[in-house]
């Protein structure tokens, strides 16, 4: 199975590659942003997307981006632990029929994030972290410690 996983840089990124480690025998595929020279191992491929940060345009380019590597690299799942870079993903994820996972941030205790707000009801299995989310997301499945 080809596996893409798309998140920011920084501890989404760190969340992501512990995940990683454990979907052995699969092809994963990294995709995160430029900004400091992010480690993903050299036996995963990694492709650099613009970070939108609340900027239109570059949410323009980044779907643009988004959309040719779900074209050119046809992951069967796409999976998030965060952020904005998910977003466009999800969204064309979605419309390529491909199965979407979310696995909302371990830093969100209490409040939703943004991008997780905007993927949930378009996400076919949406994690939470903590029992607190429960009432923000009621479908959400709770795993305690999942990574």
């Amino acid at each position: 199975m080809k596996i893409c996983i798309s998140v920011s840089h920084g501890g989404h990124l760190t969340q992501a590659l512990i995940l990683a480690e454990k979907l052995k025998n699969h092809d994963i595929i990294f995709v995160t942003t430029r900004y400091g020279k992010p480690r993903v191992p050299k036996k995963w491929e990694l492709n650099s997307v613009i970070n939108p940060h609340k900027n239109p345009f570059k949410l323009l380019i980044l779907s643009i981006q988004s959309l040719w590597i779900l074209l050119t690299r046809n992951p069967d799942v796409i999976i998030s632990t965060g952020s904005n870079i998910p977003v466009p993903f999800f969204i064309l994820g979605k419309l390529m029929g491909k199965i979407l996972i979310y696995i909302e941030s371990w830093s969100r205790v209490e409040k939703p994030s943004k991008s997780g707000k905007l993927i949930y009801n378009i996400s076919d299995l949406f994690f939470i972290q903590w029992e607190d989310l429960k009432k923000e997301y009621p479908k959400a499945v709770y795993a305690c410690r999942f990574i």
